[in-house]
């Protein structure tokens, strides 16, 4: 092999080196970035088992699904609670949950005047000006009787079913406001006894 293709074989190989180098460090830096992100997200189901939900709800959790930040604990008729959570942020998911409580409340007051559906989609919109429990460092109540509460760093928000299983329960099956409440409040004390510190 004459010197210039003996260059030119040494140039290819430490090119090649340094892109499996690259790749390497590549391949590092992705796994440390997955590490990093589910670090920072926890599986929501984990924070309240499927027996304490149906023992608050008096409804029996047939499954749980989770997907991202949320969990819901499913129960005939295909309703129940749900869940999200995040380890972190909660002083910006707080913030989001007042941004969005106060547009859904503009979107309502701008139908109010258009009859009867106008004047109930402005009630159902309508901003929830009750004091909330005092649970963690803040709470609110949003749309659909949602529970927001933050702790700290940590956050979740509770969404309770709004009926019961018909089955279990010979009354009316819808669930009334203020035990809805009691059941997002309950949740979310389970919940909180259980967040990181």
């Amino acid at each position: 092999m004459n010197g210039g293709a003996a260059l030119l074989a040494a140039i290819v190989l430490l090119a090649g080196c340094g892109e499996e180098a690259e790749r390497k460090t590549g391949q590092a830096q992705k796994a440390k970035a997955t590490a990093t992100a589910n670090a920072e997200r926890a599986d929501p189901c984990a924070f309240i088992t499927p027996g304490e939900v149906t023992a608050i709800t008096t409804d029996a959790v047939i499954r749980t699904t989770a997907s991202g930040h949320d969990c819901t604990y499913h129960a005939d008729p295909d309703d129940g609670v749900q869940v999200t959570v995040h380890l972190h942020d909660g002083a910006r998911q707080m913030q989001v949950m007042r941004r969005s409580a106060a547009v859904a409340a503009g979107l309502g007051r701008a139908v109010a005047g258009k009859g009867r559906t106008g004047a109930d989609t402005e009630a159902l919109l309508r901003e929830d000006k009750t004091a909330p429990p005092q649970l963690g460092d803040e709470a609110l109540w949003g749309l659909n009787t949602t529970l927001s509460v933050r702790q700290g760093g940590f956050f979740v928000s509770v969404t309770p079913p709004v009926m019961h299983d018909p089955l279990n329960h010979g009354t009316y099956p819808l669930i009334r406001r203020d035990e809805r409440r009691m059941i997002a409040m309950r949740v979310a004390e389970k919940i909180l006894a259980r967040a990181p510190r």
